[in-house]
């Protein structure tokens, strides 16, 4: 498929003071040509496969090292030491995913929780939007038995503005736990502790909403 070649404004010629066929012809085709471009540019965004050819922000960021809890009932910003992929959305510090263009945007995370005890034991995972937890956005994992591992698995959507930054936050009734990294063993290669992608969907609402 060829890339999508954006039109130039078109260098129309000077009108003569009479009226001239010749130069009318002239001024047509340059008009003629402009359109003929700005036609074929639109076709090749809105047909079949003019997905590729739209600039959308994204990020993939992802952590290979264990995730402990120091104290229990406390949140702790989950980390993500590696980027993968990143276009407007980036990593400002570790635990911090800042998008710098307005809009409506979707988070994908997933974490292994592994258990280090026998006891039950539940863990606490929620948002935190520029240092404010979002209102009812935690979730809840029950885990037990020394070794059992438990995949965390969360889609949500979000409302952000360029400049502002969001985080995942991680807590737990119990020590016994951590969001667990596993190193690569035959025949699998290595299991992330967690992983988030992001992915713009939308610009954002008029008037903005509130979190509950």
């Amino acid at each position: 498929m060829a890339n999508v070649i954006p039109p130039f404004n078109p260098n129309l010629p000077q009108a003569p003071d009479k009226y001239s066929r010749v130069s009318q012809e002239q001024h047509n085709n340059v008009l003629r040509l402009y359109f003929t471009q700005l036609t074929s540019a639109f076709r090749a965004v809105v047909g079949k496969a003019g997905g590729q050819h739209v600039d959308c922000p994204y990020g993939l960021f992802f952590s290979m090292v264990d995730h402990t809890l120091a104290a229990v009932n406390t949140g702790y910003p989950v980390e993500f030491e590696n980027t993968y992929l990143s276009n407007t959305v980036t990593r400002t510090s570790a635990s911090r995913i800042t998008c710098d263009v307005d809009g409506v945007y979707n988070f994908q995370f997933s974490g292994q929780l592994i258990s280090t005890d026998a006891s039950s034991k539940t863990a606490y995972i929620w948002l935190r939007r520029s240092g404010t937890n979002i209102g009812y956005s935690t979730h809840a994992y029950t885990i037990s038995g020394t070794g059992t591992k438990q995949e965390i698995s969360w889609n949500f959507d979000i409302d952000m503005m360029s400049g502002q930054y969001l985080e995942i936050v991680f807590a737990g009734d119990s020590l016994g736990m951590k969001l667990g990294a596993t190193a690569a063993t035959a025949p699998h290669p290595g299991i992330a502790s967690a992983v988030m992608t992001v992915n713009f969907i939308a610009p954002l609402p008029v008037p903005l909403p509130t979190p509950p």
